[in-house]
């Protein structure tokens, strides 16, 4: 959970980076979001509009009050299908903010020199890179995060 200042706990940082790893899926160790850093950039960007602040922290907080997340030890100590179906918990209870926590994830990696180039398709339906993937309900149809 933020401080009352809207700073973030050590706990809130080690959750984020695996929360990007999760949004932003790549099979490269060296190009997942949370190895390249992009936190620091994600909140300064999220800072930069009161709404987006809003969204971030409001998904800060979610993660912070997930029940499962509390009974297994944290975020970070859930297993991969845990920490997407959290993610996905909180996209169907605050999809606006959600929606707007992931547009600012997906435009600091995508910035990124080191990244690859956004996909052409990366609105379309089609478009798999720079997804989470629900893969608890069917393994060989994973469900993507919506990018709206």
């Amino acid at each position: 959970m933020p401080n009352q200042d809207g700073s973030l706990t050590d706990a809130d940082r080690v959750t984020l980076v695996r929360v990007l790893d999760r949004l932003i899926p790549t099979t490269d160790a060296e190009l997942a979001a949370g190895a390249l850093g992009i936190l620091d950039t994600v909140e300064k960007r999220s800072a930069g509009e009161k709404a987006t602040r809003s969204a971030f922290l409001r998904v800060v907080e979610a993660l912070s009050l997930d029940l499962t997340a509390h009974a297994i030890g944290g975020f970070s100590a859930m297993t991969n299908p845990q920490q997407i179906q959290a993610l996905r918990n909180i996209e169907r209870t605050l999809p606006e903010e959600f929606s707007r926590f992931l547009g600012t994830v997906r435009d600091v990696y995508y910035e990124n020199d080191r990244t690859p180039t956004r996909p052409e398709n990366f609105d379309s339906d089609d478009e798999v890179f720079g997804r989470a993937f629900d893969t608890t309900e069917d393994d060989a149809n994973p469900k993507p995060f919506s990018s709206t």
